[in-house]
């Protein structure tokens, strides 16, 4: 059956062309921003160092770049996202990197949750409109699996701290600092688990 997310390839873009419109948001004139934008700024603007941050850091391990090369059908990788998502920043860089390991075997798009928040909403975690979210599929379009929003072990520390009744910016504060440690080590190994 045919994945929902593959009827939105049309609308979607390279990895390339989303990181210019990530830029853009980050460089825009204030004025030119409608209110939701404004409300983002500080966002995209964080996020943008953070996944800067992440692809200087992060490279693709030598047991992922084996099952990475053992890939025998070519796959599309479908994330939907937005530049002022915190996870993203985090996340994406890493699914990029490997979507460019894999010598075309992998192809990567993503989707602008903000301009089709109707895909999202087949997408959702657990009742919310959680991103990013990966959905991989054959060439052919058939969904294989979802990934997202978060790898396991930052999901199981994001929600002991949300029930500490923590405020969310010390819950944000503790999943980046999180990130940063793990490197992209744990989106890595999931990512594997599901090639396999």
């Amino acid at each position: 059956m045919k994945s929902l997310a593959f009827e939105f390839l049309d609308r979607s873009e390279s990895i390339e062309e989303y990181n210019q419109r990530f830029y853009n948001a980050v460089n825009a004139s204030p004025e030119t921003l409608n209110d939701h934008q404004k409300e983002m700024l500080g966002y995209y603007k964080l996020n943008w160092t953070r996944s800067k941050r992440v692809e200087k850091t992060y490279s693709v391990s030598e047991d992922a770049l084996d099952i990475i090369y053992s890939i025998i059908n070519p796959q599309v990788w479908i994330v939907i996202t937005e530049g002022w998502c915190g996870d993203s920043s985090q996340s994406l860089p890493v699914i990029a990197e490997i979507a460019r390991q894999s010598q075309g075997k992998i192809t990567l798009r993503i989707i602008s949750r903000d301009a089709y928040p109707e895909l999202l909403e087949k997408y959702q975690t657990n009742g919310s409109m959680s991103i990013p979210k990966l959905i991989g599929t054959t060439y052919q379009g058939e969904e294989s699996w979802v990934w997202g929003p978060r790898p396991k072990p930052a999901n199981d520390l994001f929600q002991d701290l949300k029930s500490k009744n923590m405020a969310k910016e010390e819950i944000y504060t503790e999943l980046h600092a999180w990130y940063a440690k793990d490197k992209g080590k744990a989106v890595e190994k999931e990512l594997m688990e599901h090639i396999r």
